[in-house]
């Protein structure tokens, strides 16, 4: 009986296992963020989302698991969103934010009762929220409330429909049991990113910008320190790039922070800034490295700098001491999101690989131990669904090296042939790697070889090569993309008669300059790129782009000089999925039909509900298998 038992057990394994991925399986899709270790190490709270079929809507929940033995626990339940978990110092509370009561409010939740209290009852709903050293209050950021400016031309009917600028972010101190919320007067200071505690107790850093500092105003601006007492501030910096994240060593001796130079390019790298709490002798740390510096944390002695940066398509945990020498403390094919380090020296990271899309570990960061699994947040999904390999590549293209990745059919056999979907995230351009990606995966799964490259212009490669393309933007990124796509050709498993781009502004421009690809799918990101449309007297239909980091350019230059698309070589059938509202969508569009291209455009509403993603995948599998 036993036997028989086991046996009807592993034939109903069997028959659930292997399955392809379909966009279907969204529905049942998990992901970890923001996860926070408590100083002692022994703890961490995380938030893990899931889509809600029934609303359409994304929600998430706290868990907490221990960092030596045990399962994850659920801290909260119910079909809300909660999220930024930060510790209190005694590690025996959590603040949050939760929108369970219809607006994101602060909550705490005592560890020992299990009760959740709300701080908060605010009209504009909190930004960030961070603990002072005492446990007994919560300083917060959000959009101040404020009369909106005067019309006076306007009749009253059409003021509510005006589009008004939004109130600026401010800076707010409440007691942790709740009670009367103080704002700190900040003038006409615009506040971004997240505020934090001097170890004293006495003053908050943050990082602001006056309006108008147009050129801060984009990313950030100068650290200040703002008296708790009286709000009085103190510009910490005077750089002329943006600063940002800054994180006093728990000694209160130092300050570190995130800051760009402000350089005439494309792309610029953030670099980490050290500094002494008075703002004397800043200097950079790790400046041998040519790599973005995000997630800093400093070492419960004071000495140490930890941070996160990408680095060819992985993402490594560097630390970085005073006299300049940084030290790479993890080297596995990875890419991480989120860090968060103990007094001992354990730290919590997400890490995503080819075969698992969202794991909470911890490890220690100065000792070479293998990092330990916490949770999983989508185990039993990829039990149940047979991957398609992914394997990286690189081929030459310009004399410069590219590096990409591929995803494969289950079931991969080389002797055959392949339709290839080259599948671009431009908008913003950010840098892809061996990382599990439900997109590709669902691509694969229905026969797909997925290509996703690293063209010049790419983070994650220091600042000259992602520097590349300023002259030539889109251009020489895109070149390198078709070069890849001959590299896979010549590997001969790829039917160059089956060739299907999907992407951005990189989609766009290819429709407008190859013939090579049998269809197109362009994505929202037109919206978003587009400035300017003009129909040219000899036909040509011109949009031009231009990156807010490129502050030196001419606009009318740069539409005259580098147009993106011509109308009169559009022939590739082309999807253009759309927003609500989207003009850059629709000029696409006009200039499609306007030169009789098969094309369609599809409008799927606001971004980020699971329904508006699943219908995007079906919707550019169902074009691009026509």
């Amino acid at each position: 009986m036993r036997t028989a038992l086991c046996l009807l057990f592993f034939a109903a394994r069997c028959a659930h296992a292997g399955q392809p991925f379909t966009p279907a399986d969204w529905w049942r899709w998990r992901d970890i963020d923001a996860p926070r270790i408590n100083s002692e190490g022994t703890a961490v709270v995380y938030v893990e989302s899931w889509n809600l079929r029934e609303s359409g809507r994304v929600c998430a929940n706290l868990w907490t698991v221990a960092t030596v033995g045990g399962a994850p626990r659920r801290l909260t339940d119910g079909q809300w969103r909660d999220a930024l978990p930060a510790w209190s110092p005694d590690g025996g509370r959590i603040a949050y934010l939760s929108d369970r009561d219809g607006t994101p409010q602060i909550w705490v939740r005592r560890l020992d009762s299990g009760a959740d209290e709300r701080i908060t009852r605010l009209e504009a709903p909190p930004l960030t929220v961070a603990w002072s050293p005492d446990g007994r209050s919560l300083a917060f950021t959000a959009r101040a409330v404020e009369a909106p400016p005067a019309a006076n031309w306007a009749p009253v009917a059409i003021l509510p429909l005006l589009r008004r600028p939004a109130p600026r972010v401010r800076l707010f101190i409440v007691p942790a049991a709740g009670g009367t919320v103080r704002a700190l007067p900040l003038g006409d200071l615009e506040i971004h990113g997240e505020p934090a505690w001097m170890p004293d107790g006495q003053s908050i850093l943050l990082s602001a910008a006056a309006p108008p500092d147009a050129a801060h105003a984009l990313e950030g601006g100068e650290i200040y320190a703002v008296r708790v007492a009286t709000g009085d501030r103190r510009q910490f910096t005077h750089h002329p790039g943006p600063d940002e994240a800054p994180v006093p060593s728990p000694d209160g001796i130092r300050i570190a922070w995130i800051a760009r130079d402000a350089k005439a390019q494309s792309y610029v790298i953030s670099k980490l800034y050290v500094a002494n709490a008075d703002g004397s002798r800043a200097k950079v740390l790790a400046g041998a490295l040519d790599r973005d510096v995000r997630a800093v944390q400093w070492s419960n002695d004071s000495r140490t700098v930890y941070f996160l940066a990408d680095d060819r398509g992985a993402t490594h945990v560097y630390a970085a001491r005073s006299d300049g020498s940084v030290r790479q403390a993890t080297s596995a094919a990875e890419r991480l999101r989120g860090f968060s380090l103990a007094d001992n020296g354990r730290a919590v990271t997400v890490r995503r690989t080819s075969t698992a899309s969202a794991e909470l570990v911890v490890f220690p960061v100065d000792l070479p131990a293998k990092p330990v699994k916490l949770a999983a947040a989508n185990a039993v999904l990829m039990a149940e669904r047979e991957p398609g390999a992914v394997e990286e590549i690189q081929y030459a293209s310009d004399g410069k090296t590219i590096q990409g990745w591929i995803v494969k059919p289950p079931g991969f056999d080389a002797a055959k042939k392949y339709p290839l979907l080259v599948d671009i995230d431009d908008v913003p351009r950010r840098m892809c790697g061996g990382e599990f990606r439900m997109r590709a995966q669902v691509s694969a799964a229905r026969g797909f070889v997925v290509l996703c490259a690293n063209p010049r212009g790419t983070p994650g490669y220091g600042e000259e090569f992602g520097n590349l393309i300023r002259s030539r933007f889109p251009g020489d990124d895109f070149d390198d993309l078709m070069r890849g796509v001959d590299h896979l050709i010549g590997k001969g498993y790829i039917d160059p008669a089956r060739l299907s781009i999907a992407g951005g502004l990189l989609a766009g421009w290819a429709i407008g300059h190859t013939d090579r690809f049998r269809t197109a799918v362009v994505r929202h990101a037109i919206a978003d790129w587009v400035t300017e449309v003009a129909h040219a007297p000899d036909g040509i239909y011109r949009a031009a782009a231009w990156m807010g980091a490129m502050p030196w350019d001419d606009p009318e230059q740069y539409v005259k000089h580098s147009p993106i698309y011509f109308a009169g070589n559009f022939r590739t059938p082309t999807l253009v999925l759309a927003d609500d509202t989207d003009p850059g969508a629709e000029e696409l569009y006009f200039a499609l039909q306007a030169r009789n291209v098969d094309s369609a455009l599809l409008r799927l509403g606001g971004r980020g509900r699971p329904s508006q993603v699943i219908l995007e995948w079906e919707a550019t599998l169902g074009w691009i298998e026509k």
